[in-house]
């Protein structure tokens, strides 16, 4: 499993998580973005699942979300 903390917001939905970890769940890319972006399918610990861009995130060992 790869975690994630949001880092860096750019984007409304991603500032809502600002300092939080979540799960990677999956990926999105060009194919399905209309922006032509790519980045991480990230589920918090309220059950949302948020695209984040590479950019918005690092990955941490913490599991703690």
């Amino acid at each position: 499993m790869l975690f994630v903390k949001v880092t860096r917001p750019r984007y409304d939905q991603s500032r809502l998580y600002e300092g939080q970890i979540g799960e990677v769940i999956g990926r999105w890319g060009p194919e399905n973005s209309a922006q032509s972006r790519e980045g991480y399918l990230v589920q918090f610990s309220d059950g949302e699942v948020v695209g984040l861009t590479e950019e918005e995130v690092v990955s941490t060992d913490s599991t703690a979300f």
